[in-house]
Parts: structure tokens; C-alpha cells; sequence
């Protein structure tokens, strides 16, 4: 049986809900890269990172994107001092891990 025009893209005479997706404001745009980026360099500070490597790796000029700087402020990171500054060790508090995913192993 031949379908009409009028019921192609229909199923069971009900019609299919195909949307495009959704457009994202800037803000929240900005907020779902943010998140993302904050995740990725959360995993890169879990595989032990000193502070030279964490801070040439993830050095910003963009105040738009701070995530060094705002995973701090968070709670999510902390430096502990073994020394000079570049060899201090970054690690993940108990709040990164949890962001991360982790746990507390």
C-alpha cells in the first residue's frame, strides 16, 4: 500500500516529534564549555601533575575561561608544597575527585 504525501514522516497516523535541536543561549553555552573543560583538567590533575607541568599546560589569557584559577577557588584542587613552587604537586581534593567522578579513592 502506496503512502500519501501527507503521511510520510507519520507513524500509526500520529505525528513523529522531530525538532531541531535545541539553540543554547551564550551564557549557557559558555557555562556547558566550562564544565567540560573543568572535567578535563580535573583527569589531567588526577594522573599527578607537578605544578610546573599543570600551570604551562593549562595557562590561560582568556578571563572567559579560567579553569585553573576557578577549579582552586572551587575547592577542587589544592597545591601541595614540596619546595620550589614548579615542583609542588597538584591534587585533587575530595571535591574534585567527587566532580570527576571518583570517589574518594
Amino acid at each position: 500500500m502506496r503512502q500519501s504525501r501527507s503521511d510520510v514522516g507519520r507513524r500509526d497516523g500520529r505525528n513523529l516529534d522531530v525538532r531541531k535541536p535545541r539553540q543554547l543561549s551564550p551564557e549557557t553555552a559558555e557555562k556547558a564549555a566550562a564544565a567540560a573543560l573543568t572535567l578535563q583538567f580535573l583527569g589531567f590533575v588526577a594522573e599527578g601533575r607537578t605544578y610546573g607541568e599543570t600551570m604551562e599546560a593549562w595557562r590561560s589569557t582568556c578571563p572567559r575561561m579560567p579553569i585553573w584559577e576557578d577549579a582552586v577557588r572551587d575547592g577542587l584542587v589544592r597545591i601541595e608544597n614540596g619546595g620550589a613552587m614548579k615542583s609542588s604537586r597538584i591534587v585533587l581534593t575530595a571535591r574534585g575527585k567527587a566532580r570527576l567522578g571518583r570517589g574518594q579513592d
